[in-house]
């Protein structure tokens, strides 16, 4: 019945996943938050693939000791990209 029901909300959820997930991959998310936001990426795809981009961003932006408001501007213009090239797909 739980799996039935997220499913239903999917779509709901991917709206609210979306804006949240660079939150949710710096660690900033309430635990309810997170774990929503968990649950709908173990169903979406597209959630998923988003994070694991913004996940590999973030790791490798330190690396190239760049200012951080410069740093935070590269990933968040990276991660309109990613949605957008998301969007496009689906």
């Amino acid at each position: 019945m739980a799996t039935t029901w997220r499913r239903l909300n999917a779509s709901r959820d991917h709206r609210w996943t979306r804006p949240r997930s660079s939150a949710y991959v710096e660690g900033e998310l309430a635990p309810r938050d997170e774990r929503r936001l968990a649950g709908h990426a173990e169903l979406c795809p597209d959630c998923a693939y988003l994070i694991a981009t913004l996940e590999v961003l973030l790791g490798i932006l330190p690396a190239l000791r760049l200012p951080p408001d410069i740093a935070f501007a590269i990933a968040e213009r990276t991660a309109e990209r990613v949605r957008a090239r998301i969007e496009e797909c689906g």
